[in-house]
């Protein structure tokens, strides 16, 4: 140990005047992406994600210097087991301790093997917070990890801070089938019924529409029992109707779990559809902001990278909440060493890197950056650990080259993804730049990069970017084109020509699904052309609203039936209907039409 570890004076900062929970750093959103990521069900199976899953650490050491200019009473708790050891004298947690005045060496082990380790210290001069250090058993102590949402000592952080409130059914029917309630609206919620306690079977279907609710056989969420308490909890799901089978005469209630979040920005303007569409964006978004951002409430509940890239944009336009950002950066990066691309898709780990950056230019966190900087490099030689001969990125195994789903091209190496490669780049140089980092290395290859993806790319007679040069089927589709532009890759002349040939080219297939819409829309509001904008919205987020969407839906196909409205992943119910970048009117919105439209 140095001697000017965590070094505090008392009369120094009044930062250390109000005691949190401490924990190694990065742990808390790992730990609590780990529960997110393994509570996925589907007709009674539970499907955890299908990629490695990381742990915190469940052993921590944490350790202060302290200098006391009178006599102090201290008393430290600990989320778990172990010690405080005071200038080498141990003490059990929740003990109170009488210290003189003078420098004290504080020294915390916490273990806790079915939670995480996190420690809380009361005492003005002494009280838990960032002066603290932490250590894995390793030569290396950092700076504690804390959040401001846990203060209170009786508030640990193995528990997520979620409020509550009851919701009752706007409406009970009698049907052959049972009862139905419909809830008004899409909820995330536990059920609570009430019965008479009769012997007899509970059945309940959950449906995000009514369809499905009525549908037994095929509903994507039930629960069923043989027998009837007279009062029982059923666990949270997304739902807007339930169907009840029973023979006992019931009451049933919601009690909906929610993150507390406040808009720091509103929407209004003269088209009440526009101002519609907005309200039903940011309550499809509320109901995906919770421990991080999420992809849907009813399907997968996971957190996915390039969800999270545009949740991160709309959240801009909406909360402004960092925490959030950062706490969803850290849960999808997990743990060194890398051995697989975020999601195993190798788009998004480039957009993992480049919501760091982005990050950084939203909030000027540069501490975040410092935090996070040593993962952001650590993703990247993996990444150029899957690069060919020639330098581009390329689908080695396990990987999934995702883009969108759409018929591109992706033999070989993939111009969208070359694309995001470069911007990758980019944005690590630019965050070492802040940080007072040379990356040369980063820099030649950028520069090569961006020569190669124009001399294999680049397609003169077509006047645009193809999808691959492998297969020799010179493809052009929207999407490398849509990001060449919107990420100021193409210099004047290929932007120019991109516009012509493919943007504004009918025979281009056109983007179908609202998460490239997102990108689409983006560069259409950055090149000036806000009446397509305007008009998409309206046409397409407005033909939801026409269906009857109370959230907005993974995609939308206007000339889908009932029946396939619901559908997909070859499940009759697999469509969420409340997906989280079915939210992007509001970051369209507020950022090309903010005095209105």
């Amino acid at each position: 140990m140095t001697d000017n570890y965590g070094k505090f004076n008392a009369q120094e900062g009044s930062n250390s005047q109000r005691a949190r929970w401490i924990w190694y750093p990065g742990d808390f959103e790992i730990y609590h992406a780990l529960k997110v990521n393994t509570r996925r069900e589907e007709r009674n199976i539970m499907w955890p994600a299908f990629w490695r899953l990381d742990d915190c650490c469940h052993n921590v050491r944490f350790r202060k210097k302290a200098v006391f200019e009178k006599e102090t009473r201290i008393c430290v708790y600990a989320n778990g087991n172990g010690y405080f050891d005071v200038d080498g004298k141990k003490y059990p947690y929740g003990e109170m301790i009488q210290l003189p005045e003078g420098e004290h060496d504080f020294l915390a082990v916490v273990f806790h093997l079915e939670g995480l380790p996190a420690l809380y210290a009361e005492g003005a001069d002494a009280a838990s917070d960032s002066s603290w250090e932490a250590n894995m058993y390793s030569d290396e102590w950092v700076q504690a990890g804390f959040n401001e949402l846990y203060f209170d000592k009786n508030r640990t952080p193995d528990i997520f801070p979620f409020s509550y409130k009851d919701i009752v059914p706007i409406s009970k029917e009698r049907l052959e089938e049972g009862i139905l309630y419909d809830f008004g609206k899409e909820i995330f919620a536990s059920v609570l019924i009430r019965s008479s306690g009769k012997e007899g079977v509970l059945n309940i279907y959950y449906g995000e529409s009514r369809t499905e609710a009525l549908d037994k056989e095929h509903c994507y969420l039930y629960e069923k029992t043989d027998h009837v308490q007279e009062e029982k909890v059923f666990r949270n799901r997304a739902f807007r109707y339930i169907l009840v089978e029973t023979s006992n005469e019931i009451e049933v209630s919601a009690k909906e779990e929610y993150f507390p979040l406040e808009p720091v920005k509103r929407f209004q303007c003269n088209d009440d559809l526009l101002n519609r569409i907005w309200e039903i964006s940011e309550y499809t978004f509320h109901l995906n902001s919770r421990e991080f951002f999420l992809d849907g409430i009813k399907r997968d509940r996971w957190i996915w990278s390039g969800d999270a890239y545009q949740a991160y944009k709309i959240n801009q336009y909406l909360y402004q909440d960092k925490d959030i950002s950062r706490r969803t950066i850290l849960a999808l990066r997990g743990k060194d060493p890398v051995e697989c691309h975020i999601n195993t898709i190798t788009d998004y780990s480039f957009f993992w890197i480049m919501s760091v950056y982005e990050y950084y230019l939203g909030y000027e966190d540069k501490e975040f950056l410092k935090l996070i900087y040593p993962k952001m490099k650590s993703l990247m030689e993996f990444c150029i650990g899957r690069t060919d001969a020639e330098g581009f990125i390329v689908k080695k195994c396990n990987d999934w080259i995702f883009i969108d789903w759409a018929d591109i091209d992706k033999e070989g190496a993939v111009c969208a993804e070359q694309i995001l490669f470069a911007k990758s780049l980019e944005a690590i140089l630019l965050s070492a730049e802040i940080l007072g980092i040379e990356e040369c290395g980063y820099r030649e290859r950028l520069e090569k990069l961006c020569r190669d993806i124009d001399t294999h790319f680049w397609d003169e007679n077509q006047g645009a970017y193809i999808s691959s040069f492998s297969s020799g089927k010179k493809q052009v589709t929207r999407h490398a084109n849509i990001f060449a532009v919107l990420y100021d890759f193409a210099d004047v002349d290929k932007k120019n020509k991109i516009i012509k040939n493919v943007i504004h080219n009918e025979q281009i297939p056109q983007i179908v699904t609202p998460y490239f819409k997102f990108f689409e829309l983006d560069m259409m509001g950055k090149i000036g052309e806000c009446q397509y904008v305007l008009d998409q919205i309206r046409n397409y987020w407005g033909g939801m609203v026409e269906k009857g969407a109370t959230t907005f839906w993974e995609t939308y196909d206007p000339g889908e039936d009932e029946k396939e409205r619901y559908a997909m992943y070859g499940d009759p119910y697999g469509k969420s209907l409340c997906h989280a970048w079915g939210a992007s009117p509001i970051y369209l919105l507020g950022r090309y039409f903010r005095r209105g439209c």
